[in-house]
């Protein structure tokens, strides 16, 4: 049996889980791996410029059918892109996957200096270059779809993960309930928004508490106290508070950014069974109402704290959003669906009959 054989393109260094972008190409290689014959590229800039070299004068492409490319939200270097057109000109399918486009948001995240103001139109000039190299241009929304454009641009929202969720701390009905919140702290992340709601809820249920993951240096300066626990974590140490906790939270502002923008950690508040809090008008708001697995509140402190409390005192509730949460990725939204989405978008009808099962990949080469 000859299986498809696919370059996946990732554009960060996977040497830490840190980060969205990271945890989403480590899934896709997963996944990918399991259906294809599989080589994988990522890495630095620097990194990948030395990769993509040793690629080209080994020849690889002539051992390609298929590049799927996992981009950065910032411009792609002169290296990328060439190695992007060599592609194109051996009409092999290529599909890249673009995360974000904050820079169309200059009242949001204004350019600070003239160097943040030239890496914005280097980005919008690789954004050109997506458009004329790329078979599908790939978006997590109909949104960010809309704004970068395209002759074919099709919705690949985040994945999960299958069978990670576990009983523990899920539905208990006394003792300490965590509300957990995995993720950034930019100015439109509502983290104090969270901080300041948890503090209300607090006050009427002392056994309520908080679980902050995030990067050390993104920790909020805030008073010691008790019921917030600031966690830097990632694998096994994040699991815990995956486990540990009954509810999670997205508490970001409503802007026109998060209209177009898809979190990844909702998949993974899905994945282990968590059902889900957000405060923003976005398509993963309405995702989590269309398929019953969280709900929507107003991005303010009392209309978060209201509703943390009042999902916290129905165990009833958080075991069906447990349970619709993980049917959800188990039938229609896991990272092996998303891979199987691109797979079946890029290669011929007859490649894609003869898919098997194949596990195994490594990283940075081939």
């Amino acid at each position: 049996m000859k299986y498809p054989r696919l370059l996946l393109i990732g554009f960060y260094p996977l040497d830490r889980l840190d980060r969205a972008p990271k945890v989403r190409i480590m899934r896709m290689a997963e996944s990918l791996s399991r259906i294809t014959s599989l080589c994988v590229i990522t890495g630095t800039r620097r990194q990948r410029a030395k990769r993509i070299h040793e690629a080209k004068a080994r020849n690889l492409l002539a051992d390609i059918d298929a590049v799927y490319v996992e981009s950065a939200s910032s411009f792609a270097t002169p290296a990328d892109i060439y190695f992007l057109w060599q592609i194109k000109r051996r009409k092999i399918p290529l599909a890249i996957f673009v995360r974000d486009y904050y820079q169309h948001f200059p009242d949001l995240y204004p350019p600070h200096n003239a160097r943040e103001y030239v890496m914005k139109w280097l980005y919008v000039l690789t954004l050109f270059f997506y458009r004329h190299l790329a078979t599908i241009i790939y978006v997590p929304s109909q949104g960010l779809g809309e704004l970068v454009g395209g002759k074919d641009v099709r919705v690949l929202a985040p994945g999960g993960q299958k069978g990670l969720a576990t009983t523990l701390g899920k539905t208990a009905e006394d003792g300490e309930k965590w509300i957990l919140y995995v993720g950034a702290q930019g100015p439109y992340d509502g983290v104090n928004l969270l901080i300041e709601a948890v503090q209300r809820l607090h006050r009427r249920r002392p056994q309520v508490k908080l679980a902050l993951v995030m990067r050390r240096k993104e920790w909020p300066r805030i008073p010691d106290v008790s019921y917030v626990r600031m966690v830097e974590a990632q694998g096994p140490e994040l699991d815990v508070w995956y486990d540990r906790a009954s509810l999670a939270v997205i508490p970001r502002l409503n802007t026109a950014y998060t209209q177009i923008a898809w979190p990844v950690k909702l998949m993974e508040y899905l994945s282990h069974g968590l059902g889900v809090v957000v405060t923003d008008d976005s398509e993963a708001a309405r995702f989590i109402e269309r398929y019953q697995v969280g709900q929507r509140c107003q991005p303010d402190r009392e209309s978060l704290a209201q509703t943390l409390e009042n999902c916290l005192q129905s165990p009833q509730l958080l075991a069906q959003w447990r349970d619709n949460a993980l049917r959800v990725i188990q039938e229609e939204h896991s990272w092996d669906h998303r891979a199987a989405t691109v797979v079946r978008d890029l290669l011929l009808p007859r490649q894609r009959d003869s898919l098997t099962l194949k596990s195994g990949f490594r990283t940075g080469g081939c």
